[in-house]
């Protein structure tokens, strides 16, 4: 018998099994580690579908309000809320002088908000979301959105003329329009979202008027897309409530509309956003206006001096 040869072989077999050993041991290293790996992206797809399922429920439950209140524009549905609203009465007691005005200038939603601060402020006594210049009494918002009764959504303003003045109100009214179409306001198209104002007396028609006549001699409103137009660019109407049938006058919308503001806040902002309202009246008055004429005061002075 050959002992060398017989030392090799073992020496052989020892080496090959400590091989399969180390293939064997690193193997199992690699299995564990794409366990490892495995369990990682397991943790992490469940991490994820966990922010994903928190986001699609902070999405829904932003969203389901908002469809409610478009549902029920589109009068899917109906409730308590949509009886028409209280009108508050001029009541010319304790030591008030109070007065009525009226606003067409588009979606009154917006319109109540630009009354908002004098309204906290005591100036503005009440505000109400309504309809007026029609040919139908009591009119309901679906119909006034069809075009079909002849109304413009309006906002009609309970104040305090010892406080603030019908100058002061129309300056804060066309801060917040484009009077310059007649076909609609911003994101609303028809007659029925274009603007108006609508005076009860001798007083509130030649203030009105005169403004609008001052503003288009100051070419506040005067943009390079309507530079070369020779018509007047204001478009805004002057209605006097006595010359208008009792069908003509205002009336309170739903009580559903008022103060949408404030309580129906997620898709007001939306819709605010979409409508482009802001970019508008801030390009015209802060970056414009207000600069040509040095400053918001001195503006007012040029437009009612």
């Amino acid at each position: 018998m050959n002992t060398k040869n017989t030392i090799s072989k073992t020496t052989t077999t020892r080496r090959r099994k400590k091989r399969r050993l180390r293939t064997s041991s690193s193997s199992s290293d690699e299995k564990r580690e794409v366990n490892e790996e495995e369990k990682r992206m397991m943790r992490k797809q469940d991490s994820g579908g966990r922010r994903e399922t928190l986001i699609n429920l902070a999405f829904l439950s932003v969203s389901l309000p908002l469809w409610k209140d478009v549902f029920h524009d589109l009068g899917f549905y109906s409730g308590p809320d949509d009886a028409f609203a209280d009108v508050p009465s001029v009541n010319n007691l304790n030591g008030t002088d109070e007065d009525v005005a009226i606003f067409a200038g588009g979606c009154f939603w917006c319109m109540e908000e630009t009354f908002e601060k004098p309204e906290k402020s005591g100036f503005v006594l009440a505000t109400t979301s309504g309809y007026a210049g029609g040919s139908v009494a009591n009119p309901k918002y679906l119909q006034v959105c069809k075009g079909t009764t002849g109304h413009k959504e309006v906002v009609r303003v309970l104040y305090d003329r010892s406080k603030i003045s019908y100058k002061e109100l129309l300056f804060l009214y066309f801060r917040q329009i484009d009077p310059t179409r007649d076909d609609g306001m911003f994101l609303d198209g028809g007659e029925q979202y274009a603007s108006a104002i609508y005076v009860n007396s001798d007083e509130q028609k030649k203030e009105a008027l005169e403004a609008i006549e001052r503003m288009e001699t100051l070419n506040v409103f005067r943009t390079e897309e309507n530079a070369k137009e020779r018509n007047a660019i204001i478009k805004t109407k002057v209605v006097d409530l006595r010359e208008l049938p009792p069908e003509g006058q205002f009336f309170p919308a739903e009580i559903y509309h008022q103060d949408y503001f404030e309580k129906n806040k997620a898709r007001y902002s939306v819709y605010r956003f979409m409508s482009g309202r802001d970019p508008y009246t801030q390009n015209t008055w802060q970056n414009k206006a207000d600069v040509k004429f040095g400053g918001k005061e001195k503006a007012f002075e040029a437009i009612f001096k």
